[in-house]
Protein backbone atom coordinates (compact mmCIF):
# COMPACT_ATOMS: atom_id res chain seq x y z
CA UNK A 1 0.00 0.00 0.00
CA UNK A 2 2.85 2.37 0.83
CA UNK A 3 4.50 1.66 -2.54
CA UNK A 4 1.26 2.56 -4.30
CA UNK A 5 1.15 5.92 -2.52
CA UNK A 6 4.79 6.59 -3.40
CA UNK A 7 4.22 5.76 -7.06
CA UNK A 8 1.11 7.97 -7.25
CA UNK A 9 3.04 10.81 -5.61
CA UNK A 10 5.92 10.35 -8.05
CA UNK A 11 3.54 10.44 -11.02
CA UNK A 12 1.92 13.64 -9.73
CA UNK A 13 5.33 15.28 -9.16
CA UNK A 14 6.58 14.31 -12.63
CA UNK A 15 3.38 15.66 -14.19
CA UNK A 16 3.70 18.96 -12.32
CA UNK A 17 7.35 19.31 -13.34
CA UNK A 18 6.48 18.49 -16.96
CA UNK A 19 3.71 21.09 -17.10
CA UNK A 20 5.97 23.70 -15.50
CA UNK A 21 8.78 23.02 -18.00
CA UNK A 22 6.27 23.12 -20.86
CA UNK A 23 5.17 26.59 -19.79
CA UNK A 24 8.74 27.94 -19.77
CA UNK A 25 9.56 27.18 -23.44
CA UNK A 26 10.25 30.38 -25.41
CA UNK A 27 11.16 31.09 -29.05
CA UNK A 28 13.50 33.79 -30.37
CA UNK A 29 14.79 34.67 -33.81
CA UNK A 30 18.50 35.28 -34.30
CA UNK A 31 20.02 36.66 -37.46
CA UNK A 32 20.57 33.11 -38.73
CA UNK A 33 18.72 30.74 -36.36
CA UNK A 34 15.44 30.07 -34.60
CA UNK A 35 16.50 29.45 -31.00
CA UNK A 36 14.36 27.60 -28.45
CA UNK A 37 14.88 28.44 -24.78
CA UNK A 38 13.74 26.54 -21.70
CA UNK A 39 14.05 28.37 -18.38
CA UNK A 40 16.11 31.02 -20.21
CA UNK A 41 18.70 28.49 -21.38
CA UNK A 42 19.05 27.83 -25.13
CA UNK A 43 18.29 24.14 -25.64
CA UNK A 44 17.80 23.86 -29.42
CA UNK A 45 18.44 25.94 -32.52
CA UNK A 46 17.38 25.58 -36.12
CA UNK A 47 19.08 27.24 -39.09
CA UNK A 48 16.82 29.61 -41.01
CA UNK A 49 18.44 28.67 -44.33
CA UNK A 50 17.23 25.04 -43.91
CA UNK A 51 13.57 26.01 -43.56
CA UNK A 52 11.39 25.17 -46.56
CA UNK A 53 7.92 26.32 -45.50
CA UNK A 54 5.77 27.39 -42.56
CA UNK A 55 2.15 26.28 -42.20
CA UNK A 56 -0.58 25.26 -39.76
CA UNK A 57 -0.90 21.61 -40.78
CA UNK A 58 1.42 18.71 -40.09
CA UNK A 59 2.10 15.98 -42.67
CA UNK A 60 4.81 13.80 -41.16
CA UNK A 61 6.32 12.95 -37.80
CA UNK A 62 7.40 16.08 -36.04
CA UNK A 63 9.59 17.38 -33.26
CA UNK A 64 7.39 19.11 -30.67
CA UNK A 65 8.52 22.24 -28.81
CA UNK A 66 5.25 23.45 -27.35
CA UNK A 67 4.64 25.85 -24.48
CA UNK A 68 0.92 25.30 -23.97
CA UNK A 69 -1.47 22.42 -23.49
CA UNK A 70 -4.04 23.87 -25.92
CA UNK A 71 -2.38 23.42 -29.32
CA UNK A 72 -5.37 24.05 -31.56
CA UNK A 73 -5.05 27.75 -32.38
CA UNK A 74 -1.35 28.32 -31.67
CA UNK A 75 0.40 25.60 -33.64
CA UNK A 76 2.95 26.44 -36.37
CA UNK A 77 4.60 23.68 -38.40
CA UNK A 78 8.02 24.44 -39.86
CA UNK A 79 9.32 22.13 -42.59
CA UNK A 80 13.08 21.75 -42.93
CA UNK A 81 15.38 20.32 -45.59
CA UNK A 82 17.42 18.13 -43.26
CA UNK A 83 17.12 16.29 -39.99
CA UNK A 84 15.60 13.16 -38.49
CA UNK A 85 12.32 14.98 -37.90
CA UNK A 86 11.85 17.29 -40.86
CA UNK A 87 8.91 19.03 -39.27
CA UNK A 88 9.08 21.17 -36.17
CA UNK A 89 5.99 22.19 -34.19
CA UNK A 90 6.08 25.35 -32.10
CA UNK A 91 3.28 27.26 -30.36
CA UNK A 92 4.04 30.98 -30.19
CA UNK A 93 1.45 33.18 -28.49
CA UNK A 94 0.63 35.15 -31.66
CA UNK A 95 1.25 32.62 -34.39
CA UNK A 96 0.55 34.82 -37.42
CA UNK A 97 2.79 37.62 -36.16
CA UNK A 98 5.59 35.15 -35.41
CA UNK A 99 5.03 33.44 -38.77
CA UNK A 100 5.44 36.76 -40.59
CA UNK A 101 8.63 37.55 -38.65
CA UNK A 102 9.98 34.06 -39.35
CA UNK A 103 9.19 34.28 -43.09
CA UNK A 104 10.90 37.69 -43.31
CA UNK A 105 13.97 36.35 -41.48
CA UNK A 106 14.17 33.30 -43.78
CA UNK A 107 13.89 35.53 -46.87
CA UNK A 108 16.60 37.80 -45.47
CA UNK A 109 18.99 34.88 -44.92
CA UNK A 110 18.28 33.49 -48.40
CA UNK A 111 18.82 36.85 -50.08
CA UNK A 112 22.11 37.32 -48.19
CA UNK A 113 23.32 33.90 -49.34
CA UNK A 114 22.39 34.75 -52.96
CA UNK A 115 24.31 38.02 -52.75
CA UNK A 116 27.38 36.23 -51.38
CA UNK A 117 27.20 33.58 -54.13
CA UNK A 118 26.91 36.25 -56.84
CA UNK A 119 29.92 38.14 -55.46
CA UNK A 120 32.01 34.96 -55.58
CA UNK A 121 31.29 34.45 -59.30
Amino acid sequence: MVYLLYSVGAIICCGAIGITLCATVNYRLNSSHLVIYCLGIPVRQFALKDMISISKRRRFRAEFWVNTLALKHRKLVIRRERGLFRELIITPRYRYVFRKQLEEAVEGVRSESLIVENEDN
